[in-house]
């Protein structure tokens, strides 16, 4: 089997060994950042209201860990499964929303 085509990519991407990531539907980074693309395949994510065949609206972004912040980074969900083993990525979990006096196990998980 030939090795995966990730392999060399990521050997250029030795910033993001070892980084935490939350899959989570895709917001821009900051006011006028439109889009962005996967680190690994360069991929496009965007948000809902962008279509395009090859557009994603959903990933893997860098939490607030990073050095240049929480979304600064994002990977595809095909790209992180096939690479986190090898880049040492963790997966973090997204938090339950809470609102004041509601149950922890009324807590409702935030839409993907």
């Amino acid at each position: 089997m030939a090795e995966d085509w990730r392999a060399d990519i990521l050997q250029i991407l030795p910033y993001l060994r070892g980084q935490s990531f939350v899959r989570k539907p895709y917001t821009e980074y900051r006011p006028g950042w439109d889009h962005d693309h996967c680190a690994v395949c360069a991929v496009t994510f965007a948000e809902f209201d962008v279509e395009g065949e090859d557009v994603l609206h959903e990933g893997y972004a860098i939490t607030a860990t990073y050095e240049k912040g929480a979304d600064y980074e994002w990977v595809c969900a095909e790209c992180f499964e096939a690479s986190n083993a090898r880049m040492g990525w963790r997966e973090i979990e997204r938090r339950a929303r809470r609102f004041p006096g509601q149950a922890a196990s009324e807590a409702t998980q935030t839409p993907r």
